[in-house]
């Protein structure tokens, strides 16, 4: 028994192999589940190949969208997908993953969150452009789902102690994440979310999102793909 235990034991520790080629398949836009890969691997000099010229149907017909969904990335020939998978993975390739058990747990809390949220948003996509507002009105009020999923990320960064990081005491995933999932509900092309609703109301995770943004390799980042921020900083 010991030894069956212990073969089985070894065969999932399995050793790493180096990467050659990385790719990041997303259209071009910043959109937080495939802009926190791709600034993950930048933090971390990690080289990729960023496709932005995507056709979904080629892609699907080539059987690289195992979920038929976008972000996808592409290592040394074998496809990944899913966004906390994703943004695990280059984390880790980065640097920037914890190696404490809780802490990286509570970076897939994080990122788990922002799906949250990002889901509560989709489900008013379909909707016409009147009831979208009155949709994005409740959801964003007193008892609203939307304000209840960011009021938890909220109490996620309050928990860490209020101190500009979602997690521990440096930059992680999860900062990268709430970072481009703010700007995306605070992008004002949300109609009925104010563009002011989270910093004016969830004020830990504006300083998640001002320390995020102050760190070096997102203002080169932001430089690199200027068309996407050079807006909001004017303004």
């Amino acid at each position: 028994a010991l030894a069956l235990a212990t073969r089985f034991f070894c065969s999932t520790a399995m050793a790493s192999q180096p990467v050659k080629n990385i790719k990041v398949f997303y259209w071009d836009f910043p959109f937080w589940r495939a802009e926190c890969v791709r600034l993950g691997l930048f933090l971390g000099d990690v080289e990729f190949e960023d496709v932005r010229d995507v056709k979904k149907d080629d892609m699907m017909e080539a059987g690289k969208l195992a979920f038929g969904a976008l972000p996808v990335m592409e290592v040394d020939g074998k496809m990944l997908s899913q966004t906390q998978a994703m943004a695990t993975y280059s984390a880790k390739l980065a640097g920037i993953h914890p190696d404490d058990p809780w802490l990286a747990a509570k970076v897939d809390e994080c990122i788990n969150g922002c799906t949250d949220v990002t889901s509560t948003v989709g489900s008013t996509f379909s909707l016409s452009a009147e009831e979208k507002v009155e949709a994005r009105k409740n959801l964003i009020g007193e008892k609203g789902r939307l304000r209840m999923h960011l009021s938890g990320l909220e109490k996620l960064c309050m928990e860490n102690g209020n101190c500009g990081f979602a997690v521990g005491n440096c930059l992680t995933m999860a900062d990268l994440a709430i970072w481009r999932l703010v700007g995306w509900l605070s992008s004002g092309t949300l109609d009925g979310i104010p563009n002011d609703f989270v910093s004016n109301t969830f004020p830990a995770m504006s300083k998640v999102v001002a320390t995020t943004d102050s760190h070096k390799k997102v203002q080169e980042w932001k430089a690199k793909h200027s068309k996407f921020y050079e807006k909001k900083d004017k303004e």
